[in-house]
């Protein structure tokens, strides 16, 4: 078995969807590996979206992310199926525009904003879950959270 890393975001835990994704991530056949309720300190996000601060141009985006992220509540998830479970996970928890994302997808059923919106606001959008874009960075971010 693959596994992968799925983070749901504190916009999850604020919703309580919790539970429900994770209901949702077992329905399809995922196996929950491991599971952990993590306080998100400065460090550790910033190493984990270190890739995504460099690529993106949107002014304050590091900001951003430290003001949503840092000593907020996270749920990281290792996940596990028989497949491709880094492209499989991805497909599942749909676009990263919830306004976009199939309809049946973790971020289509449960997400209630729209990137252009958080753009045009100067705020992250509200997209409930991280999941890992490759094997690795899943990897990565296994060893870089589930710190043991």
């Amino acid at each position: 078995m693959s596994s992968t890393f799925v983070m749901l975001k504190p916009d999850a835990l604020e919703r309580n969807l919790v539970d429900l994704i994770i209901l949702d991530f077992q329905q399809a056949g995922y196996t929950i590996k491991r599971r952990q309720l993590v306080n998100v300190d400065e460090q550790t996000i910033l190493a984990h979206y270190d890739e995504v601060i460099a690529r993106v141009s949107l002014p304050g985006f590091k900001e951003r992310i430290l003001e949503v992220f840092v000593n907020q509540d996270v749920v990281i998830l290792e996940i596990e199926k028989n497949e491709d479970v880094v492209a499989s996970v991805r497909e599942f928890i749909g676009k990263t525009n919830p306004k976009e994302a199939d309809p049946l997808s973790i971020r289509g059923k449960y997400g209630d904003d729209d990137m252009n919106e958080a753009i045009a606001q100067g705020r992250l959008v509200r997209n409930l879950v991280h999941a890992s874009d490759s094997n690795e960075s899943a990897q990565n971010e296994i060893a870089l959270w589930f710190k043991e």
